[in-house]
């Protein structure tokens, strides 16, 4: 099948949609702010991640398939000294030394093998490293995966990759799977190597950290907002970061209560909902921008089976073929989506909002983690324009699948594509640089460009 994309280039949102947007846009930079709603905030932390068990060879996609390894610096050592005859041969051919600089938790890597897994896998799809000497010289990486692990004051956060099926499926099915308690107890996993909160001394962008507790309680409280459909809460976190992006120096910091304030007020009072309604969908944009960077993601090479064969399934749902118009497209993606896609998460609400939490948690959202392999530094709205773009390229790739599948659409369906795409995108910090491009390319970081990409 080729993956050819013959959409033309995306034009911008119709002049209703712009207008529609820029009174959104206006009428909450002028809500009022009342700085006496500045609450008691507890810290909203994560632990659920801690509790995921590896289900071993039963999985039905293997993290020692398709993935290189990163090693910190004291595994590196550790496995210099392995005899040949004991994994010290395989250290030598498939482990090396990353850049100049890079920091101790991303000193090396282990690189897969001809056939496409990690050569420490035995026969047995057992660990060699691990049965020949124990799971304490495990790298970091392997002993804590799928768990992301990040430092936020003086607390261990313990949340979720996706790329991992079983941490997909307990992630996304359970509809209280962000509140589950897991124990973080050294031994259980290592937890020497962690992400941290970013600083802005570390980038050129200034970030109101002194609220991140502040910050991440309305995030949390913006996702869970059933009270509107799942794209006005994202467009108006999209908004929210626009106005903490503004907040540029230090001294501005003050002005940060009555903003969260604002917003707080917006998610109780459930202003703006019925005006929202009124921005007209745009799906040509949404379809535009799936089947470009999926294809420019495919093409990259390196992506697995199980990806490629849900953009298979994607394109057969919305009845894409050489032959096949962009008008066509549009149509038959409009249809899956009403028909399958939205009557099935409108029965089962908390998957995408799961999705969505899980993803502030991993990275620390919306001001970013350091010592992560996976971080660019970027601004607040930055980090924003990321998610959105990610959310909305599963949405679409989900789309497609329901019109593929048609009534039998489910959760084994989420869950392989929520998966797959983890698993292609996440771990590849250059293709997250290219959505970035992309995105950027587009003038899709603007109130309409934002609608056009969320509104279905």
């Amino acid at each position: 099948m080729a993956y050819g994309v013959p959409l033309p280039a995306a034009e911008f949102p119709a002049a209703r949609s712009r207008v529609a947007a820029q009174y959104i846009v206006a009428s909450l930079a002028q809500a009022p702010l009342e700085e006496s709603m500045t609450p008691e905030t507890l810290p909203v932390q994560p632990s659920y991640g801690s509790a995921f068990r590896c289900i071993g060879g039963e999985c039905e996609d293997s993290c020692c398939h398709g993935m290189s390894v990163l090693v910190d610096k004291k595994t590196y050592e550790t496995y210099q000294a392995f005899p040949e005859e004991r994994l010290g041969s395989l250290v030598r051919q498939y482990v090396s030394i990353n850049r100049t600089g890079a920091p101790d938790s991303l000193y090396a890597r282990i690189s897969p093998n001809a056939s496409n897994q990690c050569p420490f896998l035995s026969a047995e799809s057992l660990c060699s490293v691990q049965k020949e000497y124990g799971s304490d010289y495990l790298s970091a990486t392997c002993s804590t995966y799928p768990r992301a692990l990040n430092s936020v004051g003086n607390e261990l956060e313990v949340s979720l990759y996706l790329s991992c099926p079983e941490a997909a499926r307990q992630v996304l099915l359970d509809a209280n799977s962000t509140q589950k308690i897991g124990d973080a107890s050294p031994g259980l996993f290592r937890t020497d190597q962690s992400s941290r909160l970013t600083t802005t001394g570390s980038s050129s962008f200034h970030k109101p950290l002194r609220y991140f507790w502040e910050v991440r309680e309305l995030v949390v409280a913006v996702i869970q907002d059933r009270g509107r459909p799942i794209w006005q809460r994202l467009f108006l976190l999209g908004m929210l970061c626009k106005r903490l992006d503004a907040v540029t120096r230090a001294e501005q910091d003050e002005s940060v209560p009555q903003i969260l304030a604002g917003y707080r007020a917006m998610v109780a009072t459930g202003a703006l909902r019925d005006t929202m309604e009124r921005i007209p969908p745009q799906p040509a944009v949404q379809l535009d921008l799936v089947l470009r960077l999926i294809d420019q993601r495919i093409r990259a090479g390196s992506c697995a089976p199980r990806f490629l064969e849900c953009f298979a399934m994607f394109l057969e749902g919305i009845g894409y073929s050489p032959e096949s118009t962009a008008v066509s497209d549009v149509q038959h993606y409009v249809e899956a989506e009403a028909g399958y896609c939205k009557p099935f998460f409108e029965r089962h609400p908390h998957i995408l909002e799961n999705y969505l939490l899980n993803y502030i948690y991993r990275t620390l959202f919306p001001f970013g983690r350091e010592a992560s392999a996976h971080y660019t530094p970027q601004s607040i709205f930055g980090e924003y324009m990321l998610m959105l773009a990610q959310f909305a390229l599963i949405r679409g790739l989900l789309i497609g699948v329901a019109g593929r599948t048609r009534e039998e659409f489910g959760e084994d369906h989420v869950v392989k594509v929520v998966q797959s795409f983890s698993k292609a995108v996440e771990h590849n910090p250059n293709f997250l640089k290219e959505i970035n491009r992309f995105m950027d390319e587009r003038g899709l970081g603007n109130p309409e460009g934002i609608a056009a990409l969320l509104k279905l």
